[in-house]
């Protein structure tokens, strides 16, 4: 028993020397990652990246984020990977359903025009390049439903949007493109829903899906509030 438990120690000392050996000149950075649709994602991303690079995984964190982007933690040694490998073997990894994962960045492009679909939304909601999922509206209380969408707004959406929905948030200066305006879809009719609660759930452009972390009655919630957003001249 005596001899099993040295041997354990030793066992451990040398694990923990070894890894202070290799991650003696390691950095840590964050990318925000674009692509992550489901938990089975999460997975798929993490133990691909781990086959191609050297690298420690620190965390994955899909909620508590600054930006809405899921950030993924990653510890490495400089001299050994640089940053853009390792943002271009994330590009190369595909979740289970086959779409490709990006690091999330760029510039700014400020006033940039909407997309094909969205204008095709805004103007009558006609058919949409994507493969909208026929949804309707549960709700039964719309007054409580919109009370709950604004309180969630305020805690997950104006960061982006704006406390008034007119697109520039404390953070929007990190993205690729203005957060579009809310007010467009002001007393928008339920053939406004599926489109809505497939952007709610997917994302598009620099907004993250937050169909992975809202529940389906929560981005009801929140479809039911925006659509009482008016131009602030109009309040």
């Amino acid at each position: 028993m005596k001899k099993f438990l040295i041997f354990i120690v030793v066992y451990c000392c040398f694990n923990f020397f070894l890894f202070q050996t290799v991650f003696a000149g390691t950095v840590v950075e964050k990318f925000k990652i674009e692509g992550i649709r489901t938990i089975a994602s999460t997975k798929a991303l993490q133990s691909e990246l781990l086959k191609k690079l050297d690298v420690k995984i620190i965390d994955l964190n899909l909620k508590d984020t600054d930006s809405g982007w899921p950030v993924l933690k990653v510890e490495y040694d400089p001299d050994i990977i640089s940053k853009n490998k390792i943002e271009s073997a994330i590009g190369e990894i595909e979740d289970p359903a086959g779409h490709n994962y990006k690091v999330h960045k760029g510039p700014l492009i400020t006033n940039a025009a909407p997309l094909e679909e969205e204008s095709n939304a805004m103007m009558k909601f006609g058919d949409m390049t994507m493969d909208l999922k026929q949804v309707k509206n549960p709700t039964v209380d719309f007054d409580s439903s919109i009370s709950r969408g604004k309180d969630m707004f305020a805690k997950n959406c104006a960061k982006c949007h704006g406390l008034s929905g007119n697109g520039y948030g404390v953070v929007a200066h990190g993205f690729t493109t203005w957060p579009k305006q809310l007010w467009v879809w002001h007393k928008a009719d339920s053939s406004a829903d599926s489109y809505l609660f497939w952007i709610l759930e997917n994302g598009k452009s620099d907004m993250p899906p937050w169909g992975l972390i809202l529940s389906e009655d929560e981005r009801w919630d929140l479809i039911n509030y925006i659509k009482t957003i008016k131009k602030p001249e109009e309040s």
